[in-house]
């Protein structure tokens, strides 16, 4: 919303013909070169978890039968990378380990109890439905 009625003040200055101080902050022009360092830090930080994470689950030696009510874990079932949470009554949940955003693998939120996204944030369910995006597909459905 603050974005919105710092436009309006911007366009009606030019409108008018005005300067306006933050004119240049939201010119799509726009580009700082200091920032090229910071995107590429971002995006180093997106690859390591979208590898380094499968590497780590690839090892993991953890089966669906270890978890115990209350645990969650990406396990593997076959070739296959499930998100798996036992809940407090003992029913085990499956889904997908990938996000349907990117493709990176979920982990779990202890404090939420929703499996979360390192790389861009999008947040689901234990049964996989979107919490919160940028994903909007939900996790699809694991072995049970």
């Amino acid at each position: 919303m603050t974005g919105g009625t710092a436009a309006g003040h911007v366009l009606a200055a030019r409108i008018l013909g005005e300067p306006h101080p933050a004119a240049d902050l939201f010119d799509p022009n726009r580009f700082d070169a200091r920032s090229v360092l910071e995107v590429a830090q971002d995006n180093l930080t997106v690859a390591k978890y979208l590898v380094g994470d499968h590497v780590a689950a690839l090892w993991r030696s953890e089966k669906l039968d270890d978890l115990q009510p209350g645990d969650a874990q990406v396990v593997r079932v076959g070739g296959e990378l499930v998100a798996a949470h036992r809940d407090e009554a003992g029913k085990l949940h499956t889904v997908g380990a990938h996000c349907t955003h990117l493709g990176c693998l979920v982990s779990f939120n202890d404090a939420e109890k929703t499996w979360d996204c390192p790389c861009h944030g999008s947040r689901f369910g234990v049964d996989g439905t979107v919490v919160q995006g940028p994903a909007v597909r939900p996790l699809r459905r694991g072995p049970a």
